[in-house]
């Protein structure tokens, strides 16, 4: 699903940069090129607690044992 239509980030984009442990709001922003503002409308950035809750939940589900 997209999560922003002007930059075409998908959830997807942001469970990835969890997966590999960037978590933190500058970090995920300067991976996703929010810093843009000649080519992104700003909700991005407004949100990005939003796309850090979804990177931190990916991060703690990657780090969990796999139970056999």
């Amino acid at each position: 699903m997209y999560i922003c239509i002007c930059k075409g980030i998908k959830e997807s984009d942001v469970l990835e940069l969890g997966k590999a442990g960037i978590t933190c709001p500058k970090k995920l922003a300067s991976s996703l090129e929010l810093d843009d503002k000649k080519n992104c409308c700003g909700r991005c950035i407004k949100n990005i607690s939003k796309f850090v809750d979804l990177a931190k939940e990916e991060y703690s589900c990657s780090q969990s044992p796999v139970l056999s």
